[in-house]
């Protein structure tokens, strides 16, 4: 008899692969700005921020309201301003160390933008597929 995986756990699972893949995604959309991003540190930032967004996204489906301010909180909602938030320090170090040829604040813009967006795709999917809230304890 197969055992079946845990809600939780098939949601983290989901929501860190997602993270990964849109890591590649990212970097790859940055290629075309600065083409020899493979192997550098720019490249595993962009990877370990978006791994990380899968990860946080994947620890808070549990959340159906919010702690503090205790409104519903939809998977939509959470996964954008989620995406938005992890992606701040990856979008400020664009305005550091902007790369040759490109606009410091295109950049920080278009990462913010890109961060809600795999946050809002990872969030959806992984509740679909992963549940949240109570669901996440069976």
């Amino acid at each position: 008899m197969a055992k079946t995986c845990p809600p939780a756990r098939k949601r983290f699972a989901i929501a860190v692969s997602l993270g990964l893949l849109a890591g590649f995604l990212c970097t790859y959309l940055a290629s075309s700005a600065v083409p020899s991003i493979w192997g550098t540190a720019l490249m595993w930032t962009i990877l370990a921020d978006r791994i990380l967004l899968g990860m946080v996204i994947g620890l808070a489906g549990a959340y159906l309201i919010h702690p503090i301010f205790r409104f519903p909180i939809p998977a939509w909602f959470r996964g954008t301003c989620l995406g938005v938030f992890v992606s701040l320090p990856l979008a400020a170090g664009a305005m550091v160390a902007p790369a040759a040829g490109t606009d410091a604040w295109t950049t920080f813009w278009l990462t913010l933008a890109a961060g809600a967006v795999f946050g809002l795709i990872i969030d959806l999917v992984a509740t679909k597929y992963g549940g949240e809230g109570a669901e996440l304890l069976k």
